[in-house]
């Protein structure tokens, strides 16, 4: 068994077979002791009923409550104190049971009225040191104050209308989808990412509800919301601290329910963003309540999940995710930078409870870790020319409990390892998102293309989420959309920015500038090419320069013209068309980021508002505006007034999505197909990189070829590009120079392509193009 050198147990495929056979060396058994919270047996053993137990919690028959907590074990006693709503008055107390190690529980269920849907309560802690603190329930499934009382929530009130949407229904996404149930695999994804709070101008769930019929009109299969975790104020989510409960400012429980619900109706499956790498900075009580929380990382206070009395530190992150997938139905989670999370073994188990309680859920990590390779069997070592640590979506082993212990779990057995990490052979999710491939087509968009580490990313990307852009891409970068940033180099901005600090920045915001002003018709009073006069046109281009180019910092002796702003930024257009096409034809899933279906310039600003860090000045100064409202408000869609002609190539645009969608719904080798590595094509000099898919079931196979080089075929140079294709016949089914995608519509494969396999066939194709082909003889 291959394992990397700090790995400190180690299991036979012997014991494997037989859970109960399970022995631990004696050497491994020492160090268990020492962390006695941190090994289990080859399960997990949790029982349904008891992740429903946690919090506050009304029976959905009976009606009768109970409440349950962990908090620190040296803990005297518990009280709950319950208030009927918009009463101060303490109605009832509670004393809870001491379970031992921390958990502090109802001993009988409270009679049914005494506490019901709607009252607030707090939980009253007397600790070891003699201290007394009030704290809100760490799962409080609603919170309306931040760091007020909890409110008790019901979640059987809520009546879901989706039964049909469980019925074998063919556009539910599951990790179990076969030919016989009739689901849809992980790999058939067509993900519509969006932020709530911005994605409308009410920016609210019933704001995004009224956008999902069109979502659904345009082929996405899924959504994905980044996190709605309840927070002090408006922010990209990711600083969410009750880990139950939606946002009160975004509409709260039932809006949420109301919005999923909807989208199951629609045949949309509905993917959470949920982040177990830390806890945001203001409104958590978590320190109070018990050792939940480790030392900082990255992007506030970690988890405890490896030290001392982390064991219901690791459940409590688990029922966080289960809470989404059971109270709010939702079908998928992604998880937020998993790496940060310190815990492998959390990561473990989190996908085996899942997998064993809610077998369908698919499970999508932002992992970004590298170098790791494994095989069948879990085993795994260092490969520095990997780019992906293959340990996160390599599989479990399914049923690997011993028969008749149904509450078993199916994991391999478990390893611990030394200096707080876990090293474990398989990480049990179905997809992650894809940092390398983003990195690599990001790199071929600025005309450094790399032929062989585009076709490893390609082969790569087949089981991972593809995007162009995701809000990450978008909003750590200036907030400023792909257009905007392919256009600085073509305008050469880096190299005429005046009067700036930060030219890498300012050019960009330059250029955003640029491009909102020639798509609001701002700059067309500067259009001389229908000015015969030599005198005007001076006078044009002289206002140019003193009206656009010098309040945007930019040397008005650049050479910059309006007519050059508009060859560039239809330039990058036809770029980030091709982009879209290429990664809608590698089999796998898809993913668009808000607003980026239609090519629009509305910026995703980094945007946050807390009550504990008051002075922004350094993190202003970093991302040159303001992150409070004026970078929220700015980052809402809707907010920029296009211009007509802007709107319609905007449509355009959107028909490519719609069509692209179209094509994966239709096409087997666009999503659970097969590249087939010996018709890989990679000509260097001329930039053309092309890949054949197949899908060996359904016998569809689609050849697509990408020209990144600003050279048409055919041309004064040359009449038409030759490419070797797969044996067969071929028809092009899609095109990105299509006028229906805006493009000039002269570069069209009317005729099919009839190959041997070995010599090249001639083709027409546009510069910075797309061409997808099938195989129809």
């Amino acid at each position: 068994m291959k394992i990397n050198n700090n790995s400190i147990t180690k299991v036979s495929q012997q014991n494997k077979d037989n859970v109960n056979s399970v022995k631990t060396p004696k050497t491994v058994q020492k160090q268990i002791n020492e962390l006695p919270n941190v090994y289990y047996k080859p399960s997990f053993g949790r029982s349904w009923a008891e992740h429903k137990s946690w919090g506050a919690v009304i029976d959905p028959e009976t009606k009768e409550a109970s409440f349950k907590i962990f908090t620190y074990t040296d803990t005297k006693k518990v009280e709950v104190l319950v208030r009927k709503r918009g009463n101060k008055k303490v109605q009832k107390v509670y004393e809870l049971k001491n379970k031992g190690n921390g958990v502090f529980e109802t001993g009988s269920k409270i009679p049914a009225g005494e506490v019901e849907n709607g009252d607030t309560y707090s939980f009253v802690l007397y600790k070891g040191n003699g201290e007394k603190d009030i704290i809100k329930d760490p799962y409080s499934f609603r919170q309306e104050k931040l760091l007020d009382e909890s409110v008790i929530y019901d979640h059987s009130l809520y009546k879901w209308q989706d039964d049909e949407w469980y019925k074998s229904n063919p556009n539910r996404i599951s990790r179990r989808a076969n030919s016989e149930n009739g689901l849809s695999s992980v790999k058939s994804a067509r993900i519509y990412e969006f932020n709530t709070a911005t994605f409308t101008k009410r920016g609210t769930f019933d704001g995004a509800k009224s956008k999902l019929k069109e979502i659904a009109q345009e082929g996405f299969n899924a959504i994905e919301l980044m996190p709605v975790e309840n927070t002090y104020s408006f922010n990209w989510g990711y600083d969410g601290v009750d880990k139950m409960a939606p946002a009160e400012h975004l509409g709260g429980p039932d809006a949420l329910k109301s919005l999923i619900d909807y989208a199951h109706s629609l045949g949309l499956n509905v993917i959470m963003d949920m982040v177990p790498n830390h806890i945001g900075p203001d409104g958590s009580s978590l320190k109070r309540t018990g050792p939940y929380l480790g030392n900082p990382n990255n992007f506030g206070d970690s988890f405890n999940y490896e030290g001392k009395d982390s064991r219901y530190v690791r459940d409590f992150m688990v029922n966080a995710a289960l809470n989404w997938i059971d109270n709010y139905h939702c079908d998928g989670l992604r998880l937020d930078m998993t790496k940060f999370m310190g815990s492998d073994y959390t990561m473990k188990q989190i996908a085996a409870e899942i997998n064993y309680h809610k077998p369908d859920t698919f499970l999508i990590a932002e992992d970004a870790r590298s170098s790791i390779s494994v095989n069948d069997n879990g085993d795994f070592w260092d490969n520095n020319d990997e780019p992906h640590d293959k340990r996160v979506i390599n599989p479990l082993k399914q049923y690997e409990s011993a028969e008749g212990e149904p509450e078993q779990t199916h994991i391999d057995a478990i390893e611990k390892i030394s200096n707080g990490n876990t090293s474990l052979g398989r990480l049990g999710f179905d997809s992650e998102w894809d940092f390398n491939f983003y990195h690599i087509l990001k790199d071929a968009l600025y005309q450094d293309v790399d032929m062989d580490a585009l076709e490893k990313a390609c082969y790569c990307a087949q089981d991972r989420v593809k995007y162009v852009m995701s809000h990450d891409e978008i909003g750590n970068h200036e907030g400023t959309r792909l257009i905007a940033k392919l256009m600085v180099p073509m305008l050469h901005l880096n190299e005429n920015m005046i009067n700036t600090e930060n030219v890498n920045r300012d050019a960009q915001f330059a250029a955003e500038k640029l491009a909102m002003m020639l798509q609001t018709g701002k700059l067309d009073k500067y259009d001389t090419s229908e000015i015969t006069s030599r005198r005007w046109i001076n006078v044009v281009e002289k206002a140019f320069k003193n009206e656009v180019l010098i309040p945007l910092g930019i040397n008005p002796n650049s050479g910059i013209t309006y007519n050059s702003v508009k060859s560039m930024f239809n330039d990058s257009f036809e770029r980030n068309k091709m982009a879209m096409a290429r990664i809608f034809s590698i089999p796998g899933q898809k993913m668009v980021f808000q607003g980026d279906e239609t090519a629009d310039l509305t910026p995703f600003r980094f945007f946050r508002e807390f009550e504990s860090i008051k002075n922004e000045d350094a993190l202003h100064l970093e991302k040159g505006y303001d992150t409070g409202k004026p970078a929220f408000m700015e980052s809402k869609l809707g907010s920029v007034e296009y211009s007509p002609k802007a709107r319609q190539k905007m449509a355009r645009f959107k028909n490519l999505i719609k069509d692209l969608n179209k094509l994966n719904q239709t096409n087997p080798s666009l999503y659970k197909g097969t590249l087939i590595p010996e018709n890989t094509v990679k000509h260097d000099v001329s930039q053309v990189f092309a890949t054949h898919s197949a899908d060996i079931e359904s016998g569809n196979e689609t050849f697509t070829v990408t020209n990144f080089k600003n050279f048409n075929y055919p041309s004064e140079h040359a009449e038409s590009y030759y490419i070797k294709f797969p044996k067969g016949k071929w028809v092009e089914i899609l095109n990105t120079d299509s006028k229906r995608y805006d493009g000039s519509g002269n570069f069209n494969n009317v005729y099919p392509i009839n190959s041997d396999g070995y010599n090249s066939s001639p083709i027409k194709l546009s510069n910075e193009s797309t061409i997808i082909f099938k195989r129809i003889g």
